[in-house]
């Protein structure tokens, strides 16, 4: 047991204690209002021993006189001691405080618990399930950080959102006041979170613009008329009335501008795992088509992924010999994937299994053009 002898406490340091309840089950006050009234939190204040008052009687009057002067929450107990030497004296020995109201006032939160309480009735009377309670608890670190404006624009958000599940519009064509993209950006993790616990999908019911990707036209006798290099949707691009030879499909935007003619050739920016939508291209299928990644664990999952969909896919410039022969301007790979490929080739799997074990990247824009030149014209991808 801990020595607790001279270690009284006065009222201004019950509210040390009173705050660690605070902390440990405000989630649970927040969650459970009933139960948050009949909680309570015993606070002991470890009166002095007839020692202590034998070494110093005015401290030990002094502290039982500001406990008799008390008028602050909670009730305090009295308890007699009987001291040979001092005869039977009262003391105090705990503070009790019942209920979260008591509790956060000692802890100098009665403010904030009654901001807190306020704004959890009003989420909570946001939908209907029984678990909701919870949902709103959880995130009360999310909401309760938020300015009375833009808790307002939470409110009316989700408020909006969940009685036109299906809206179709766009985050702009939104009718409430004060939220844009950028806010909705910024509050979107605690938003979702909201309308996933009122509906069982974070789907708000809204439209997003579609990405783009570039493509570059090697050979402007693909399509006449066309601009060199032009961005459009996945399904834009699916769409194009095109039959090219080969394609190129890069990690790298400034790759696809840079990349020189090449007879009957269609070069893709990637965009990450946005390749394995481009698979599904019709005039992919009869196409030689070669990726080019990073040489990291993220650029051999992504390969991986895309020949699942597209097995005659090759890779470029993905082998232990670039690697090694440029490792001198690779950098940390920070966040390995964690995912494993299954069919790559000999080749590549040795060259991921050396990424790995030097846990590095190597960037494709930090290997030399003329380098790059070469084994493009190596793989059949000769400039015209």
């Amino acid at each position: 047991m801990a020595n607790t002898e001279g270690r009284q406490l006065s009222p201004a340091q019950t509210a040390d204690r009173a705050g660690t309840a605070v902390r440990s089950r405000l989630r649970q006050w927040l969650t459970d209002p009933i139960a948050a009234q009949t909680d309570s939190v015993s606070i002991g204040l470890h009166p002095p021993t007839e020692r202590l008052v034998a070494v110093d009687p005015d401290a030990a009057r002094a502290w039982v006189r500001l406990w008799q002067n008390y008028t602050g929450p909670g009730v305090v107990d009295w308890e007699p001691r009987r001291w040979p030497s001092f005869g039977t004296q009262d003391v105090p020995v705990r503070l009790r405080l019942t209920g979260v109201e008591e509790i956060c006032r000692s802890a100098g939160a009665g403010a904030r618990w009654q901001r807190l309480r306020t704004r959890r009735d009003a989420l909570a009377a946001l939908a209907a399930p029984e678990d909701f309670p919870a949902v709103v608890a959880k995130n009360v670190k999310r909401w309760e950080s938020l300015s009375d404006t833009d808790f307002t624009r939470l409110l009316a958000t989700a408020s909006w959102l969940l009685a036109h599940p299906e809206s179709g519009l766009l985050i702009r064509q939104l009718p409430i006041e004060g939220v844009d993209t950028k806010w909705l950006a910024a509050h979107r993790g605690l938003v979702d979170s909201l309308v996933l616990g009122a509906t069982g999908s974070t789907d708000l019911g809204i439209r997003t613009l579609p990405s783009f990707y570039e493509i570059a036209l090697l050979d402007d006798a693909i399509l006449p008329g066309m601009p060199r290099v032009f961005a459009a949707t996945i399904d834009s691009l699916a769409a194009l009335p095109v039959a090219p030879s080969r394609v190129v499909i890069l990690e790298n935007r400034e790759g696809v501008h840079a990349l020189p003619p090449i007879a009957d050739t269609i070069a893709l920016h990637g965009g990450g795992n946005a390749v394995t939508s481009m698979a599904h291209f019709g005039w992919l299928a009869d196409a030689d088509v070669v990726y080019w990644g990073d040489l990291d664990t993220h650029g051999f999952v992504i390969l991986d992924r895309l020949r699942r969909r597209l097995p005659h896919v090759r890779s470029l410039l993905m082998d232990p010999a670039t690697f090694h022969r440029w490792t001198h301007l690779a950098i940390p790979e920070p966040a390995p994937a964690t995912e494993a490929p299954t069919i790559l080739t000999a080749t590549e799997q040795q060259a991921l299994a050396d990424v790995r074990a030097a846990s590095l990247r190597l960037e494709q824009e930090r290997i030399p053009w003329t380098y790059v030149l070469e084994r493009l014209a190596a793989a059949g991808l000769a400039p015209t």
